[in-house]
C-alpha cells in the first residue's frame, strides 16, 4: 500500500493503520502474523463502530483535517497529490482482504462486511454513507472533485459533525450531547435575546457582529441564553466553542484554527473573570481590540460574568503612590477595569426581586401544566431554604415540584 501524501488524517483512525499492517503481513507470507492483522483490521472496525471498510474510510476523510481544508482554491501539485492518495484508497477497497488471508491460511477469519450494526442514520452519517458508495464506483478525478465541493461547504474535523465542540490540548473536540438550552424558559429578559439573536444573525450573514459580554448576577439566565442558540441556529451552520478561562492563552492559535472553516463559530467563556495579577486578559484584549492579524468574520466572542468590569477589585490592589514601582499604576489599573468596555455588546441580566422570582415561577409552572394554590408561598419557602431568588432557583423549585408529582405525592 503506498503512503498518503495529503489525506493521512486517515491514519489517525484504527482502520488505516490496521489495513496498513495487515498488507504488510500478507507481503510475509507467515499465516499467523496474517490472522492476527486479520483480527486487527476487525478489531478497528468494531473501535470505529463501521459497518465496512468503505464507510469507515469514507468517514476519516470527511471527519480528519488535512490541508485541502485549508486550502480555498488548492494549488495543482496539492491537488495531484490528494488524487495520488484517492488512487491509493480506492486500490486498498477494491483488494478481496479476506480471500487473501485466506489464502495466506487464516481459515477462520470473518468477512469485511457487516462487522457492525450500522448507526444510527442523520444528516453526517447520511454524507459519510453516500461517500462510501462513491468510493466504490466513481473515478478518481470525480472523488477529489466530490471531497472538494464537502470540504467548501462544511469542512472537516469535529466542526463538520457536531454543533457544540470543545477547546482541548489544541484540539477541537466534538460533544456529541450538548446541554442545550430553551430560550423561552428565560422570563422577563425578551430584550436581551433579542439582541443576542439579532447579533449572532448578523454573524451567520456574514455582516460585522460584535464579542458579547453578559453580566448578571448567578442564576439570571445567562449561560442558558447562550446556550439556547444551538437548537436556535445549528442547522444554519452555527458552532458553539466551549473555552475554558485556562485556555485563553491560546486564544491566537482558535482563532487561526476557525479562520479557514465555512461554519460561524461563537467561542463560548463562562464565567469569565480575572485576578489583579492575571495575565490571561492580554490575549482577550487583543482579540477585541485588534492586532496586525485581522479578526476573521466568522468567529465572535460570548463570555458570561458575575463581574461588570471581568475583575476582583480588592481597595488593598489599588495603587499606592509611593508605594507601586509603576510609574502610571492608575493608568494600569483603569486598563484592566477597562476590559469589558472593549466588547461591542454589553448585555446587563437583572437580579431577581421575590416578584420577579415568582413571576418566573408561574411562567415555568404554566408551560409544565403545573398548578397548586399554594405554589407561590411554597416557592417563596424553597428560596428561602436554598438558593435565593434567581431564575436558576425557579428552574430547580418546578422540578422540585414536577418530581413530586411523578412520585404522587401531590
Amino acid at each position: 500500500m503506498r503512503p498518503l501524501m495529503v489525506l493521512r488524517g486517515l491514519e489517525q483512525r484504527p482502520t488505516w493503520p490496521a489495513l496498513r499492517a495487515l498488507d504488510a503481513a500478507l507481503q510475509g507470507r507467515d499465516p499467523e502474523p496474517v490472522e492476527a492483522a486479520y483480527v486487527g483490521v476487525v478489531r478497528a472496525l468494531l473501535t470505529e463502530q463501521r459497518a465496512d471498510l468503505a464507510s469507515a474510510l469514507a468517514g476519516a476523510l470527511l471527519g480528519v483535517d488535512n490541508p485541502l481544508v485549508r486550502e480555498p482554491d488548492p494549488p495543482a501539485g496539492l491537488l495531484e497529490a490528494a488524487r495520488a492518495d484517492l488512487e491509493g484508497i480506492a486500490d486498498a477497497l477494491r483488494r478481496n482482504w479476506w480471500a487473501e488471508a485466506r489464502a495466506q491460511g487464516a481459515a477462520s477469519v470473518p468477512h469485511l462486511r457487516a462487522l457492525a450494526r450500522p448507526p444510527e442514520r442523520d444528516p453526517w452519517e447520511d454524507a459519510v454513507a453516500a461517500f462510501a458508495e462513491a468510493l466504490a464506483v466513481e473515478p478518481t478525478d470525480a472523488l477529489l472533485g466530490r471531497l472538494l465541493a464537502r470540504y467548501r461547504e462544511h469542512g472537516a474535523g469535529a466542526a463538520a459533525r457536531y454543533v457544540a465542540l470543545r477547546w482541548h490540548d489544541g484540539s477541537l473536540v466534538g460533544i456529541p450531547h450538548p446541554a442545550v438550552a430553551d430560550a423561552t424558559t428565560l422570563v422577563g429578559v425578551d430584550d436581551r435575546l433579542a439582541r443576542l439573536f439579532a447579533n449572532t444573525e448578523a454573524l451567520l450573514a456574514g455582516a460585522p457582529a460584535h464579542n458579547v459580554l453578559l453580566y448578571g448576577p448567578r442564576g439570571s439566565g445567562k449561560s442558558t441564553a447562550v446556550r439556547s442558540l444551538l437548537p436556535r441556529y445549528g442547522e444554519r451552520g452555527l458552532r458553539l466553542v466551549e473555552l475554558s478561562g485556562d485556555a485563553l492563552q491560546t486564544l491566537p492559535e482558535v482563532v487561526e484554527r476557525l479562520r479557514a472553516l465555512p461554519q460561524r463559530f461563537v467561542l463560548y467563556v463562562d464565567d469569565l473573570s480575572f485576578e489583579h495579577d492575571d495575565r490571561r486578559y492580554h490575549p482577550l484584549k487583543t482579540l477585541l481590540e485588534g492586532s496586525l492579524t485581522a479578526r476573521p468574520a466568522n468567529v465572535v466572542l460570548y463570555a458570561t460574568s458575575n463581574r461588570r468590569h471581568l475583575l476582583r477589585e480588592r481597595l488593598s490592589e489599588r495603587p499606592q503612590p509611593g508605594e507601586d514601582d509603576d510609574v502610571h499604576a492608575w493608568d494600569t489599573h483603569n486598563e484592566r477595569l477597562a476590559l469589558a468596555d472593549r466588547f461591542g455588546l454589553t448585555l446587563t441580566f437583572p437580579s431577581a426581586s421575590q416578584r420577579r422570582y415568582l413571576d418566573i415561577v408561574e411562567a415555568l409552572a404554566a408551560r409544565e401544566g403545573i398548578a397548586a394554590p399554594d405554589l407561590s408561598e411554597r416557592a417563596v419557602r424553597f428560596a428561602d431554604w436554598g438558593n435565593g431568588y434567581s431564575g436558576r432557583t425557579a428552574r430547580q423549585f418546578i422540578d422540585a415540584v414536577a418530581q413530586e408529582r411523578a412520585a404522587g405525592r401531590t
